[in-house]
């Protein structure tokens, strides 16, 4: 069965894409999820938990960042960017497993490919976002 990663399902709003969902098997999910909720700063909990609210308390397949404001969607894409340069450089889980470099090549295309569709977010903005904003 697989996962999904929703960044936007807004079919109504100028300038803002219809749908963009990201769908992942259930191995590459978890290595995805699991590395961005690892970089997720103290000051940043509420906002993990939100974002890992449906997956974790509601036992769904996927998470939504749907209706993240956009200083907590900027800070999950940070979470992401940061597990994923983790990720390619260990080759270590969010759980610590060690992955085959195989593996590894595989997962992180996945996983650059859904920073690809987060930074085509309207909400996204280069840069880490400062503390004021959360």
């Amino acid at each position: 069965m697989g996962r999904a990663i929703i960044v936007n399902l807004d079919f109504d709003t100028p300038g803002r894409p219809g749908r963009s969902t990201q769908a992942f098997s259930t191995g590459v999910f978890d290595v995805i999820t699991e590395g961005a909720r690892a970089h997720f700063k103290p000051g940043e909990q509420a906002c993990a938990l939100h974002c890992f609210f449906r997956l974790d308390e509601q036992f769904q397949e996927h998470i939504s960042l749907d209706e993240l404001h956009p200083a907590w969607f900027n800070i999950f894409v940070r979470a992401c960017e940061t597990g994923l340069a983790q990720y390619r450089s260990t080759g270590i889980t969010g759980w610590g497993m060690q992955h085959d470099p195989d593996m590894v090549r595989g997962i992180a295309w996945e996983w650059s490919e859904l920073i690809k569709k987060l930074h085509a977010d309207p909400r996204y903005v280069a840069g880490e976002p400062g503390e004021r904003d959360c």
